[in-house]
């Protein structure tokens, strides 16, 4: 009978620590998950950083571009000015105010389709940038739903229930 019960503790000792065994993967497997879904999450963070630096980027080029255009025009100005005058138009000409409304007229709508352009821009980075945050945010959200699945107790008995079963 001694005997019997040796063995018997050795094969409770045995499934005793094929179920610690079983117990501590399962709780692994959830840390796993668990820092699949946190990476998921801060790369949806970083695109949506990325985006924010991205869309501040565009829009001081613009400016940039905005100021560029304004230098032109007013070179341009100049220039014709100077070129009508030496050819004996004034300033009070109709066909010299003609020509300064026409370049007035071009740079302003240069500068509404710098504004356009950088909208449509700013617009795209930002789509492209939520619908990839999204992304990561919905494969965090999987991995924590399996994550979830692995933590309950139907699921850690079925694996428990499995080893003893599977013990040889």
């Amino acid at each position: 009978m001694g005997g019997a019960i040796g063995t018997s503790l050795a094969v409770g000792g045995h499934t005793i620590s094929t179920a610690a065994s079983i117990l501590g993967s399962s709780a692994a497997e959830r840390r796993y998950y668990r820092s699949l879904a946190d990476i998921a999450q801060k790369q949806a963070e970083q695109i949506e950083a990325v985006a924010k630096r991205n869309t501040t980027y565009l829009f001081e080029e613009a400016v940039h571009q905005n100021k560029q255009l304004s230098q032109e025009y007013m070179q341009a100005v100049g220039a014709q000015k100077a070129s009508l005058a030496a050819n004996g138009l004034g300033n009070n000409s109709e066909t010299v105010q003609r020509i300064l409304k026409n370049s007035r007229l071009n740079a302003q709508m240069d500068q509404e389709l710098l504004q356009q352009n950088m909208q449509r821009a700013i617009f795209e980075t930002n789509m492209q940038a939520q619908q990839e945050a999204q992304q990561y945010r919905t494969q965090a959200d999987q991995y924590n739903r399996i994550r979830r699945d692995k933590t309950g107790l139907f699921s850690r008995i079925t694996s428990l229930v499995n080893g003893i079963l599977n013990w040889k």
